[in-house]
């Protein structure tokens, strides 16, 4: 049975998510957390779900007016985290922590109960990239080189734990959700179901572009490029030139026929127009076209402005039919799209089975608070900030990488 998750992409959303948001967060102690009557979770695990969920509170508490990064106040300030539920912000680090840990255990749990073995191959590659996340870090593709290991084990995390949390439960998470959704699952999705799915919740249009601005000189300093708004007169000529393309493609003539002939009349020699077929959820080409695309009937088309002065541009954009396209979808996207139709449900599921999960918790888990985990950090000056740009570029790009990656192929 092939997996619907994608392993690799949930490890490198799981360790983004601890890596992302803190820069400093199971063991090589004996003690342990939390147990089954078949499976023991190290203290380090724990430790590791206890600093993950410190900070995605602390990036919530910055947001608060009170909120002072050289005291550890806020951790008894409440906050709201990600799922809506509000508290104070100590006593949710430690809710979340052990929701985490409890999931870890019902996943092995259940897997166990539906004779479901997660591949070996699966395991040991999901293993190598997260053995890589320890030793390198997980921006070294950007040319940062930050060990996990130098921020965790000062916290009593092992890598043996720091991998059962990461590595270990990205490929039992996929495997179980392959053992209930996948083709003979438990509640195998048909392709008849995918394909209704993509037809109710995707989107199909394809656009094309036209700045109102002409770029100027790169400053070889800060190596940003400048531009410059056309002229009144150069915009309305353009301007005038895409509204005679929207109304030919909205009086019956083909898109592909109007790119064409846009690019004949303007010497352009790369067809410009992107097509895409994509959830709605994760509609890419921006808000303001989003909004056009809703507007529009299938097989129509209309112009968009996004942005203005210096950065104004036009977009064509045109609406398919998306029942045209959802077989094909399917065929060629099966894994990706039933993870989207899924993972809300399994989420659920997962949290059923830990309702009902039979635990002991260690009493060494409360020797551990969340103030641990907490670094006073001086407030930035402008100029602090200018010479820190550079820096933390690289983890930008990385966190945008992480965004756009799916849990699905």
């Amino acid at each position: 049975m092939r997996s619907a998750i994608k392993t690799g992409s949930l490890l490198l959303a799981v360790v983004m998510l601890f890596s992302a948001i803190f820069a400093a967060g199971c063991s090589f102690s004996p003690e342990w957390s939390y147990k089954t009557s078949e499976k023991q979770l190290p203290i380090g695990v724990y430790i590791y779900a206890l600093r993950a969920a410190y900070g995605e509170a602390e990036t919530k508490a910055k947001e608060l007016e009170d909120y002072d990064s050289t005291k550890d106040s806020w951790l008894d300030m409440e906050i709201e985290i990600h799922d809506g539920e509000k508290g104070v912000a100590r006593d949710l680090i430690k809710k979340e922590a052990e929701e985490n840990c409890l999931k870890y255990l019902a996943v092995e749990n259940e897997l166990k109960n539906l004779s479901a073995t997660p591949d070996s191959a699966q395991l040991d590659s999901s293993r190598e990239k997260s053995k890589n996340y320890w030793e390198v870090g997980p921006y070294a593709q950007y040319g940062q080189i930050s060990p996990m290991k130098n921020e965790l084990e000062k916290y009593g995390v092992s890598y043996d734990s720091f991998a059962y949390a990461t590595a270990d439960y990205s490929v039992n998470y996929s495997t179980l959700f392959a053992a209930l959704y996948a083709e003979g699952g438990t509640q195998a999705v048909s392709d008849s179901e995918l394909t209704k799915f993509v037809e109710d919740n995707y989107v199909d249009y394809s656009y094309f572009s036209v700045p109102l601005y002409k770029s100027d000189s790169t400053d070889t300093t800060t190596g940003q490029a400048s531009s410059t708004a056309l002229s009144d007169d150069e915009k309305k000529k353009i301007t005038d030139e895409l509204t005679g393309y929207v109304n030919s493609i909205n009086d019956g003539k083909g898109y592909a026929d109007v790119v064409e002939e846009y690019m004949k009349a303007n010497n352009v020699t790369e067809n410009p127009s992107k097509d895409n077929v994509e959830f709605k959820d994760d509609f890419s080409a921006g808000d303001e076209v989003k909004a056009a695309y809703d507007k529009l009937a299938v097989g129509k088309a209309s112009l968009v402005t996004v942005g203005q002065d210096t950065t104004a541009t036009l977009y064509v954009v045109y609406k398919k039919d998306i029942k045209a396209d959802s077989a094909k979808q399917v065929a060629d996207n099966r894994a990706s799209v039933l993870s989207k139709m899924k993972t809300d449900d399994f989420d659920a599921y997962i949290k059923q089975l830990v309702e009902k999960l039979e635990y002991e918790k260690s009493p060494a888990v409360d020797k551990y608070d969340p103030k641990m985990f907490f670094v006073a950090v001086q407030p930035t000056t402008a100029a602090d900030a200018g010479s820190s740009d550079s820096d933390s570029s690289a983890a930008e790009s990385s966190n945008s990488e992480s965004s756009a990656e799916s849990k699905a192929e």
